[in-house]
């Protein structure tokens, strides 16, 4: 796959060098006609000398637009072969929109309960600069869906993994979708095309992970089959790949170091530039999840102890440990989040409630009840501190907030 990848991409590169320079060789003609008279303190009887400031101004544009006119072609083309790959531009990434919560706000009630998938639903994720939300289930599909007036509204599918989905992820942007699955691959979407944009294949088990890293223009996977890759999105193809001793559960990141958790009860921070384990941090029990506080100065994990941890990663030691009575952690891939202010901590239970912890007290700040008949396998937080989802193994979807 990776060798049809680079043959395809030195294609494309060659196509597009040629055009270059066949538009290299185009002659720029310029309308004298459209150069401006001489004004009445150059003009003269003799018009050659007008004659000649006009041949000067016309080589002087000779000399100087053809870089300036092959420039713009390459540009144009830059942005056309950007736009066939899914090479993102850093630009882009920096003036994407972002939703900033000043407070995240405690759900008190179910605004909307509803069916969403065929089958069971194992991921849910909101958009970080809108109220859009995407769920992931057994049945293959990824599903978008808006929020007005306190409902869920369809908005489309996203269809293309063999198997089911195990992970979501959006962009920074909020228009791409990055996916796990059961079938060995992480898919690639754009949220306005339900096909997928890119497949990325290559780990032997199931794909349990896959995250953006902070320039958008790399991807992380973990699998079962215990190494974490590294994807270049523009060459769609594995650029390194990073041998674990345990099936891995969950994986967060950031431009330079990856952290990854494992069914051993460890999680492993790793240096992603030299591809070396630089810390492992035990746990007690099988680590479900991963997650990292908006200030990237937090780790949250969940695990099967029935317990949820947070590490300080400024010094990787500093734990704090969350429990409740009555909560259960449902599943090997229970997933356990920030709020998007950083402030609670939220996952669902194999009793079908959904709990909120502080993060500062360490109390236990809510428990919603009675919306879910079985367990919860993830939970997600609008990125403006308004709506909480859950989602269930038996393919419900429940709206939650605090109006």
């Amino acid at each position: 796959m990776n060798s049809r990848n680079e043959r395809r991409v030195r294609a494309r590169e060659a196509s597009l060098q040629k055009e270059l320079e066949t538009a290299g060789k185009v002659n720029v003609t310029i309308n004298v006609g459209s150069v401006s008279a001489p004004t009445s303190r150059e003009a003269s009887p003799n018009t050659e000398p007008s004659e000649r400031r006009i041949t000067r101004m016309f080589r002087s544009a000779s000399v100087t637009s053809p870089p300036r006119i092959l420039d713009s072609i390459k540009e144009l083309f830059e942005k056309k072969r950007r736009g066939n790959s899914v090479c993102l531009s850093l630009q882009e990434d920096l003036y994407a929109p972002v939703g900033i919560c000043v407070a995240a706000r405690v759900p008190v009630r179910a605004l909307h309960v509803l069916d969403a998938h065929e089958l069971g639903i194992n991921a849910v994720r909101f958009s970080s600069n809108c109220n859009l939300l995407a769920t992931g289930g057994t049945d293959r599909s990824i599903k978008l869906w808006d929020i007005k007036g306190g409902m869920l509204y369809n908005r489309g599918t996203l269809d293309g993994s063999n198997e089911g989905i195990t992970s979501i992820e959006f962009d920074s942007t909020g228009t791409r979708v990055l996916a796990a699955s059961y079938d060995k691959s992480a898919l690639f979407w754009r949220v306005d095309d339900s096909v997928p944009k890119l497949t990325l294949t290559g780990h032997s088990r199931k794909v349990t992970a896959a995250k953006f890293k902070c320039s958008m223009r790399q991807v992380v996977t973990g699998s079962a089959d215990r190494t974490v890759k590294i994807w270049d999105l523009h060459r769609a193809a594995c650029i390194q790949t990073i041998e674990v001793l345990s099936y891995c559960s969950d994986v967060v990141c950031s431009e330079f170091f990856i952290v990854s958790g494992h069914y051993d009860r460890k999680i492993r921070f790793w240096d992603s530039r030299a591809a070396s384990c630089t810390q492992e941090v035990p746990l007690q029990g099988k680590v479900t999840s991963l997650d990292i506080s908006p200030d990237h100065r937090q780790l949250l994990s969940c695990s099967r102890d029935e317990s949820l941890q947070v590490v300080d990663l400024r010094t990787n030691s500093s734990r704090i440990c969350f429990r409740a009575e009555g909560f259960k952690c449902g599943c090997d891939n229970t997933k356990a989040i920030f709020s998007p202010d950083g402030s609670y901590l939220a996952a669902g239970s194999g009793d079908g409630a959904v709990y909120i912890w502080n993060v500062t007290t360490g109390n236990l700040e809510t428990r919603l009840p009675d919306m879910h008949s079985s367990s919860i396998n993830a939970v997600a937080w609008s990125g403006s501190g308004e709506y909480v989802v859950s989602v269930d193994k038996t393919r419900r979807a429940v709206l939650w907030s605090d109006i």
